[in-house]
């Protein structure tokens, strides 16, 4: 029994320091002055947050008259508030005299309203239609020459591929010159035969055209050295495409740019006229700086 009241009286003591040394603690606190509340307060205020960005890419459809240097109007507009225009198609109409002109910059939404504004108060414009949160249908254009040789085997010229550089013409006509000089030498030396890169050429050309009928493209020409892919799909599409066949060796493309246009709002006859029109959601407001309640 005095065993056991002398445990208890040990616990008893014990929790007693606990509790003294809390109330120390929590006196601490009281003596400076910054509760447990408002010193939570202070790491929330004082922790940096991310800023939020409205920057993503807008998609504006601007009808206008095909009038001299209105294009130079529509595109000067876009650049005096500072954006690079990712990409301008310009394209004719059903209507005679009317020109479509597709525009794709990325920006703050406010801002880019600002430049469609601005757009619209040109005489020679119709309308300007933004697609930026519609459904609409987008399609690009991609031509590409690959090599079927392979990469280590391009032999470029002016008329062949994209100068990686700006180059002078005396480079030009020496480049040429070497090029002609070293396809001589291999043809009178025999290291590579007619019938070697023939093989190797249809080879590779089995590979390009099994990739471009994953991404549904077609091969539209084919020469003894290199041949030309033709791709019509989304923009994503088109990079993805480029980034895979990168390896067979490009040694052109050229991208028609973005185009868009409204899906049909009615995807059936049997659809009632009186359909309830959805509205564009409100984002919920950012609440993440304040302090919790």
């Amino acid at each position: 029994m005095l065993g056991r009241h002398s445990a208890a009286a040990g616990r008893a003591a014990g929790g007693g320091a606990g509790a003294r040394q809390s109330s120390r603690k929590a006196g601490a606190w009281h003596g400076q002055g910054t509760s447990t509340a408002d010193a939570v307060s202070n790491i929330i205020y004082k922790t940096p947050t991310a800023q939020k960005t409205s920057h993503h890419m807008h998609v504006l459809n601007c009808f206008m008259q095909d009038e001299p240097g209105i294009l130079t109007r529509a595109t000067g507009i876009m650049a005096a508030r500072g954006y690079n225009i990712d990409s301008v198609v310009v394209s004719r109409t059903e209507i005679p005299g009317l020109s479509r002109m597709t525009i794709a910059v990325k920006g703050e939404q406010a801002v880019v309203q600002q430049a469609r504004k601005q757009l619209e108060d040109l005489p020679q414009v119709w309308a300007v239609v933004d697609l930026s949160d519609a459904k609409v249908i987008e399609r690009e254009i991609l031509l590409i020459k690959l090599s079927t040789l392979g990469p280590e085997h391009l032999r470029c010229s002016d008329s062949m591929c994209t100068p990686r550089q700006p180059v002078a013409p005396s480079v030009v006509h020496e480049r040429e010159r070497r090029l002609a000089e070293d396809q001589r030498q291999e043809s009178a030396s025999g290291v590579a035969a007619p019938h070697v890169q023939i093989l190797e050429s249809g080879r590779r050309l089995g590979y390009i055209r099994s990739l471009a009928a994953m991404f549904g493209a077609r091969v539209v020409d084919v020469g003894a050295e290199c041949c030309i892919v033709e791709l019509c799909a989304k923009s994503e599409r088109v990079d993805a495409f480029m980034k895979i066949a990168a390896p067979y060796g490009i040694l052109e493309a050229a991208r028609s740019g973005r185009m868009a246009m409204s899906r049909t709002a009615k995807l059936s006859l049997y659809e009632s006229g009186d359909a309830p029109v959805a509205t564009a959601a409100v984002p919920p407001p950012d609440l993440s700086h304040l302090p919790p309640s």
